[in-house]
């Protein structure tokens, strides 16, 4: 089965409503940290999206902010399964099938990108520079891009076939749902500052170690934002 099946199958067959945000979503979007600058007075009416959303658990959360709520997945059961889901909670959100390379929205279009263990899933033939500029692509200038990228020694990347440029097919996961798939794995915040940098400024970087009942998953949680190019902003005018 493909993963767009695999996924499908697993979300379609959740029949609860209830679902609750993911805790690295919350500290961003809540937390007063020394080390975290994003403001928390600016989320009414702000168009986020949530790329690779799964069964919709950070919705709730993005809802009780007053955002206007856009979502991406990759097949249509999903989008269908998620959309009753949220009509049950009094949710709305908007939800289109894509991918983290080819995601339907226009340019410039949102103040947040939300991708929450989604955009360093990489399809056949692309490459995470191809998620990255399309990320970059449907934020406007000075958006926020909140993101968790897996770390080297997380769980799923046991017995993972490196292939270049910090590429790596899954081979060993535990839940039988991404082997065969593509990730991309950053191995220090320099290397994640390096690889974003381009685009992006405002760097905040740390990380979660967890360890729950053998599953040891280890990621980087990434606040940053889309740099504003003042020369075209002095051009207009």
């Amino acid at each position: 089965m493909s993963i767009n099946n695999n996924y499908s199958s697993r979300y379609t067959n959740d029949k609860v409503n209830a679902v609750y945000p993911v805790e690295f979503v919350v500290r961003a979007f809540l937390g007063t940290y020394p080390g975290l600058h994003m403001s928390r007075d600016h989320y009414v009416d702000q168009r986020i999206l949530d790329l690779g959303y799964g069964d919709g658990r950070n919705m709730p959360l993005l809802n009780n902010l007053g955002m206007k709520i856009h979502g991406v997945e990759i097949a249509e059961d999903i989008n269908g399964h998620v959309r009753k889901r949220m009509k049950a909670l009094g949710i709305r959100a908007d939800l289109k099938v894509g991918t983290n390379a080819h995601i339907p929205y226009k340019d410039n279009y949102f103040q947040y990108l939300l991708a929450c263990h989604a955009c360093y899933y990489v399809e056949p033939g692309d490459h995470f520079s191809d998620n990255l500029a399309e990320m970059t692509r449907v934020l406007e200038p000075g958006g926020y891009l909140i993101a968790s990228l897996p770390m080297t020694g997380s769980y799923i990347l046991k017995n993972a076939k490196s292939l270049s440029d910090g590429h790596y097919e899954i081979t060993s996961d535990p839940y039988g749902l991404r082997n065969g798939t593509v990730f991309r794995v950053f191995r220090s915040k320099q290397e994640i500052q390096k690889i974003f940098s381009n685009d992006f400024s405002d760097f905040n970087i740390g990380y979660c170690n967890d360890m729950f009942w053998g599953i040891h998953q280890k990621v980087w949680t990434l606040v940053c934002r889309k740099k504003i190019d003042h020369t075209t902003l002095r051009k207009r005018n």
